[in-house]
């Protein structure tokens, strides 16, 4: 029954699958419940690879995955978020989990036209971009000896919320924009992980809609994900126990090795199918 699950999404090796997409769930799991879900960006180029380069079908596998992982973690941490940071940058959420969803509808349109090399194409570029900038923002962040104490108002919260938004629903990579906007705010380690999670599991519940909508989470789909949930609940035990015992520059260092190999490997891809 699972083999049926697997062939009716277009996946033909599933044991590279299973391999491949468990590392992908483990590592945005062990990301968000420990570190902040920043580095967990890596986990959707990660997961185009198990689907086989099929991008559309790797986001609508991860979605079930992402809110499950939110489950667990926000138990973890309930109550220690900073409830105003988070607020803050709802509307802002909302806005761009539109404007993604029919970013989204335009790329199927060009699928259902026989276009299904340009449509996962132009969303495996997409992933590619979000990843490399992401490295490249990191880079000049820790050129700065002494960055300036961010204290958002409403507009600015509403622009990054925008932003993330977009960037989430596209590429589920909102996590490095997050990441820049809370870090400055001086939050203890502590509530700054605890204000993602409660951050991401309001944004990958709104994502859940639009995504039933377009057909990228159906059946087929959920069934796939629903094999990769163990990964996920090892994955945000991992990532308890790592916050507490490793630090994070560890960590990050082979993540941003890793995820800026992966990001070049997309937009390269992308780019040939795009012009050949």
């Amino acid at each position: 029954m699972l083999g049926s699950v697997f062939s009716s999404s277009g996946i033909s090796n599933i044991w590279v699958f299973l391999a491949v997409g468990s590392l992908s769930a483990l590592l945005v799991s062990v990301a968000k419940a420990g570190f902040g879900g920043s580095l967990g960006i890596l986990s959707t180029p990660l997961m185009v690879y198990a689907c086989q380069g099929r991008t559309e079908l790797a986001l609508g596998v991860m979605l079930p995955l992402l809110i499950a992982c939110d489950q667990f973690s926000i138990l973890s941490w309930w109550g220690k978020w900073d409830r105003r940071v988070v607020l803050l940058l709802v509307p802002g959420l909302v806005g761009g989990v539109g404007l993604g969803s029919l970013a989204l509808w335009g790329i199927k349109n060009l699928n259902l036209s026989h276009h299904q090399e340009t449509g996962d194409a132009i969303l495996t570029l997409a992933v590619g971009v979000v990843a490399l900038g992401f490295v490249g923002l990191q880079v000049l962040r820790s050129l700065r000896t002494n960055p300036l104490p961010f204290r958002p108002v409403l507009w600015q919260a509403t622009s990054v919320g925008a932003l993330a938004g977009l960037t989430s629903t596209l590429t589920h990579g909102a996590g490095p924009i997050v990441t820049m906007y809370m870090l400055p705010q001086g939050l203890p380690k502590g509530r700054f992980v605890a204000s993602t999670v409660l951050y991401y599991w309001i944004g990958n519940l709104i994502k859940l809609p639009p995504y039933f909508a377009l057909a990228m989470v159906n059946t087929q789909t959920f069934g796939v994900s629903l094999s990769l949930v163990p990964a996920v609940a090892v994955g945000v035990v991992l990532g308890i126990f790592l916050h507490r015992k490793v630090g994070e520059k560890q960590f990050t260092g082979v993540v941003y090795v890793l995820l800026a190999i992966a990001g070049a490997h997309l937009v390269v891809t992308a780019c040939r199918s795009l012009l050949g």
